[in-house]
């Protein structure tokens, strides 16, 4: 009896763990081609998006409204094209890929929200994780 009920307890939590998990997406392109890092925001309201894209700890891309930021080694090649946003589309658009781009990106959204006190919390939520594969010519 202890044994069914383990076997159900391990089970149960595989289960928990697969539907909590985000899903990894992989994206594969040459050396010197452009690869889109697919993203799609899950609520689009009336104020402008903002997008981040990081690898482990380091922010690749970022934008809000027609700021945007482009890491090091990543400048005029990287872009959120701000008329996709607006429709949800956060799609990471990298352009001339080198070998050094292989990596796994994670898309946020950072979300505003007044609460009763007129209080403005900011929130940074997930949104896709993209695992990037470069080859060679």
């Amino acid at each position: 009896m202890t044994s069914v009920f383990s076997i159900c307890i391990v089970l149960g939590s595989m289960c928990v763990s697969l539907l909590s998990a985000e899903a990894e997406i992989t994206v594969s392109g040459q050396v010197g081609s452009t690869a889109v890092l697919p993203c799609e925001l899950q609520s689009v309201g009336t104020e402008t998006p903002h997008i981040r894209w990081r690898i482990k700890s380091k922010i690749v891309f970022e934008r809000l409204g027609e700021d945007t930021y482009q890491a090091e080694g990543y400048e005029g090649r990287v872009d959120v094209p701000e008329e996709e946003l607006r429709k949800g589309n956060c799609s990471l658009v990298l352009h001339n890929l080198t070998l050094t781009d292989e990596d796994v990106y994670t898309s946020y959204q950072t979300v505003r929200r007044t609460k009763r006190s007129d209080a403005v919390k900011t929130k940074t939520e997930e949104i896709s994780r993209v695992n990037l594969s470069v080859y060679g010519k």
